[in-house]
């Protein structure tokens, strides 16, 4: 394997440039042709957020993600150019470094791969080097058990993704002899498992240089480079300042038109609008809602508006145990039992003006917040009755809300609060600056954000009605990602969004309610009869309307404030769901306008 892996791009560039003569004209090799590439030029992404992670394995993030795609490629993809006018998409999946794939059985895929695809460092690609990538995320997901927790190795952080809900993992093993044939990679699966394809969509499996990439270690965003197929390589990250790409002349298809591209960080949302209204961006990234009409009237810019987004904006809250700070128990406590209870959450949810919501702090640039499920998703539940719903009013749901509180009294004042059996419903006096749980409810905020910033306000606000008082601690999200994975009971409520990494109900339950899953904030452990648990499992092992419906019930478990309480009841509480647009300079062409939180920088220009 070794003895073909030449520097042979590098060697013909540096010949056909040298018998040209030509000095400032950048020549791409594609297919085998050479073909000239745009003269230099620079585009700058207004980027909302520092990157959480650089090592896609390890990766969970939308901020990190979108670097990544631009510099490491997956065997399959989602086609982002299916957009056809607002609401209307077609997510298919398309082959990148593979050209196509056979399935051989239900537990055996084989991959043809592309030819003459190089990595940055020069090397060229071959099945083994594949093969490499896929048993390096079977460490990191500890699929043998064997992986140690230290400074540099520990579990990824989409690793749930890979694991059957019995625990198995998907993958079996991998098949590539680059000796018989460099571009045959081939998977065996433990167990049938028909969102294979989707799954290598997700970005944990792109396939990295193994002459640029620790196996045994992940890479590092302060110090290490990533190295991988795609249109753009990896120069830096700065953080708060930018992430810096050059264009890779050496890519397999057509190099892209920008030579150099800089997402420039700006996590202060108003900093970041009044800067690309001043036309520091070509792309305007993490549009504020209250901006989106500014932009719109501004003939320099172009606003598209997509659709309703696919991804899943909620406030989850702790359903774990009462802990000390180091996570050990409370006396008394057990893992079943929940420090804010089924009754509690309720509550919270019948007391947040929705409405607010969508018409203040998001301009009415959103709507009625969905379940896990996204509407657009097979298996959403449209029949889940949530506190948000239209067909109840803010009144109503706080005199329910108080209810509630009356009616577990005995239960508050065990737990060190306030005894509320004589409160009146009706009037605010009895509610309004007490503290009744005798503690405030932590609230996450996300450094910069001004959704968050103005959600938390509203919270402080509408659960003051209720007698209960908020205390607010602000995370970058890399702090947050860490806190919720770590010590997610220093946290009672974190606003978060949650969008789909492929086009399954699974992709969305699993990850945010098992709580084997490194993104189950919550940590709900629902073992009762017919719960949460005893579905999620049944669902996973099923398929078709079957699977559906189970999915289906656990929304309704959930979400549904007119279903008896549960151990799982509104350990989420749906938010909103935004109305997708992208913002960019009015003369920028080949943006593929999409739902999915992805952009493509290969595929932009301007006509000159």
């Amino acid at each position: 394997m070794e003895m073909e892996k030449k520097n042979l791009a590098i060697i013909i560039l540096a010949v056909v440039l040298a018998a040209s003569g030509i000095g400032n004209v950048i020549l791409a090799i594609t297919g085998g042709l050479i073909q000239k590439a745009p003269s230099k030029t620079t585009v700058i992404y207004g980027y909302a957020s520092n990157p959480a992670a650089l090592d896609p394995v390890d990766t969970w993030d939308v901020p990190s993600h979108v670097i990544q795609h631009q510099i490491t490629q997956s065997l399959v993809e989602y086609d982002l150019s299916g957009y056809v006018k607002t609401g209307e998409h077609n997510y298919t999946l398309k082959p990148v470094l593979a050209e196509y794939w056979i399935q051989e059985s239900t537990t055996r895929w084989s991959y043809k791969l592309r030819e003459d695809v190089f990595f940055h460092d020069g090397t060229r690609m071959t099945a083994e080097d594949v093969m490499w990538n896929f048993e390096r995320t079977q460490w990191f997901i500890n699929a043998t058990g064997m992986l140690p927790a230290n400074a540099t190795s520990w579990v990824g952080f989409p690793s749930s993704l890979y694991f059957l809900t019995d625990g198995t993992p998907i993958f079996n093993s991998f098949e590539a002899d680059d000796d018989v044939d460099p571009l045959n990679f081939t998977i065996v699966l433990n167990a049938p498992f028909g969102a294979l394809n989707d799954l290598l969509a997700f970005g944990a499996t792109n396939i990295l240089s193994p002459e640029s990439t620790p196996f045994y270690e992940y890479l590092d965003l302060a110090n290490d480079v990533l190295v991988g197929t795609g249109p753009y390589e990896y120069v830096h990250f700065k953080r708060d300042r930018e992430v810096r790409l050059v264009r890779n002349d050496m890519y397999w298809g057509f190099p892209g038109y920008f030579e150099v591209a800089v997402l420039r960080i700006i996590e202060d949302d108003t900093a970041r609008m009044t800067a690309g209204l001043a036309g520091q961006f070509d792309y305007i990234g993490g549009v504020t809602k209250v901006y989106i009409d500014t932009f719109k009237a501004d003939s320099d810019f172009h606003v598209e508006d997509v659709g309703e987004d696919l991804c899943y904006f909620y406030l989850e809250i702790y359903a774990g145990p009462d802990t000390y700070a180091n996570g050990s128990l409370k006396p008394g406590e057990t893992y079943q039992t929940q420090k804010n209870p089924a009754y509690l959450r309720r509550a919270l949810a019948l007391a947040i003006n929705y409405t607010y919501i969508y018409n203040e702090i998001l301009a009415g640039y959103a709507v009625e917040g969905t379940t896990a499920v996204p509407r657009a998703m097979p298996g959403h539940n449209a029949s889940v009755v949530q506190a948000s719903d239209s067909s109840r009013t803010y009144a109503g749901n706080l005199i329910e809300a108080r209810q509630i509180l009356i009616d577990n009294s005995a239960d508050i004042v065990a737990r060190g609060g306030l005894d509320t059996s004589t409160f009146d419903t009706g009037v605010d006096a009895d509610w309004t600056g007490k503290n009744i749980l005798g503690r405030s409810l932590a609230l996450n905020r996300h450094f910069g954000s001004n959704t968050n910033l103005r959600t938390n306000q509203l919270m402080d606000t509408n659960f003051n009605m209720i007698g209960i008082q908020t205390i607010e601690a602000i995370r970058e999200w890399g702090d947050y990602l860490d806190t919720g994975e770590q010590t997610p009971w220093v946290m009672d409520i974190g606003y978060v969004g949650w969008c789909p990494d492929y086009l399954n109900p699974f992709n969305m339950i699993d990850p945010l309610f098992n709580l084997a899953s490194g993104s189950c904030f919550s940590r709900i452990n629902d073992t009762s009869t017919g719960g949460l648990t005893e579905t999620m499992d049944a669902a996973a092992a099923t398929s078709g309307q079957a699977q559906l419906d189970l999915y289906g019930k656990i929304q309704s478990l959930i979400y549904d404030v007119d279903r008896t309480l549960n151990p799982a009841s509104h350990t989420h509480i749906s938010g909103w769901v935004y109305l997708v647009q992208q913002t960019h300079k009015a003369d920028l062409k080949g943006v593929k306008y999409n739902v999915m939180t992805n952009v493509e920088i290969q595929g932009w220009y301007y006509d000159v």
